[in-house]
C-alpha cells in the first residue's frame, strides 16, 4: 500500500516513514514572563492539548536535477496561507483525516550520482 497525501503520492519517490510528533498538554513553565512588563508565571499553565502532528521523514529520489525539483515543487505547492486539508496515509493503510501540511524543510545538500536526491522531513497538522 503507498502513502498518500489527499489522494496523491508526494514521498513514494524515495524511502520515508511517518511519525507522530509531541501530544500532551501545552504547557508554560514557571518563570515564563508574560508581555513585556509582566511578572513570571509562579507555575505551570496549561494551554490545552496540543494538536496532532505528523512528521514524514525521507528522501526524495529522482532520475535528473530538473525532476527532482518537480518533486519538491509537488510538495511545496501546497504550503498556502490557507491550507488543504486532507487525508494523510501511511504505507500501513493509517489514516489521519483533515490533516494539513504545515512545515517542509529539506535535509543537507543535494546528492548527485546515479540519481538525484534530498532528504526532506514535511509536518502535517490537524486542521
Amino acid at each position: 500500500m503507498a502513502s498518500a497525501f489527499a489522494s496523491t503520492d508526494l514521498f513514494g519517490s524515495g524511502p520515508h516513514r511517518f511519525v507522530v510528533l509531541e501530544q500532551g498538554q501545552a504547557e508554560l513553565p514557571p518563570g515564563t514572563v508574560l508581555g513585556q512588563q509582566g511578572q513570571p508565571v509562579p507555575q505551570w499553565i496549561q494551554l490545552g492539548l496540543m494538536p496532532l502532528s505528523i512528521a514524514v521523514r525521507g528522501r526524495l529520489v529522482a532520475a535528473s536535477e530538473s525532476a527532482l525539483w518537480l518533486l519538491r515543487d509537488a510538495i511545496t505547492g501546497l504550503l498556502t496561507a490557507s491550507p488543504t486539508s486532507g487525508t494523510l496515509e501511511d504505507h500501513g493503510g493509517q489514516q489521519w483525516a483533515d490533516m494539513e501540511l504545515v512545515g517542509y524543510r529539506e535535509l543537507g545538500p543535494v546528492d548527485r550520482g546515479r540519481r538525484w536526491t534530498i532528504g526532506y522531513e514535511a509536518v502535517f497538522r490537524a486542521g
